[in-house]
């Protein structure tokens, strides 16, 4: 399932919520109704939280399967709910700290259970990441540029990048994430960092309210979700 949507007026919604397979992060202002509707498109478990007092929780965290990569900004308040929640829903997921001075991870750092790229200003805490995601760490850049998490989204089944990435590049992202589809597009009316206008796993995907008819598709066909 794919739909387009707002947070409170706001289409740029991969700054404002992560997921995984497994858990969606969503900001505090969000209606309850929008909760239960990212629920039900992505299939998981949602939690609203803070991440050092923002909303930006997007930008700030990433994840998979295996681990849950937070801000040195996060308080322990913060990471207290974040650990609560995942025991009373029972999901076996690490929470790291990754100790960098550029602390919006979510927007260095793309992953999905198979692989992950982080940016170059994230390259001295390769291992810590690579340990904590349990899966192969790559240090590169998306149309030569840092912000790796900005500028794609991944998910087990598909990948869609900057529009700008040339095919060397998407068959490198391919092999590295193990993924069956691939494309490249904007979003938002032609917003090229799809990352952050899109949240998604292999289940569903929701696209900023501003995602145009033919931008819808190529997503669709490149998340996989047709």
């Amino acid at each position: 399932m794919i739909i387009r949507k707002y947070f409170s007026g706001i289409s740029t919604i991969g700054v404002l919520a992560m997921t995984t397979e497994d858990i969606t992060l969503l900001p505090i202002f969000l209606d309850k109704n929008d909760v239960k509707e990212v629920s039900e498109v992505l299939k998981t478990k949602c939690l609203q939280v803070n991440i050092g007092g923002s909303s930006l929780l997007g930008s700030l965290s990433v994840g998979n399967k295996y681990s849950l990569l937070l801000p040195k900004i996060i308080d322990d308040e913060e990471l207290n709910i974040i650990k609560n929640f995942l025991k009373e829903n029972d999901l076996d997921l690490n929470i790291k700290i990754i100790k960098s001075k550029n602390t919006a991870l979510g927007n260095l750092i793309l992953t999905n259970d198979n692989g992950a790229l982080i940016s170059p200003e994230l390259k001295e805490f390769k291992r810590d990441i690579e340990d904590a995601l349990n899966v192969e760490v790559e240090v590169g850049t998306i149309a030569d540029l840092p912000t790796v998490g900005s500028n794609a989204v991944v998910t087990n089944k598909g990948c869609l990048t900057h529009p700008l990435v040339e095919d060397e590049e998407l068959e490198f992202l391919k092999n590295l994430f193990k993924v069956e589809y691939i494309g490249k597009g904007t979003a938002n009316k032609g917003t090229t960092s799809v990352g952050a206008c899109i949240i998604a796993n292999s289940k569903g995907a929701i696209v900023g309210g501003d995602t145009t008819g033919p931008e819808l598709l190529i997503i669709e066909d490149a998340l996989g979700l047709i």
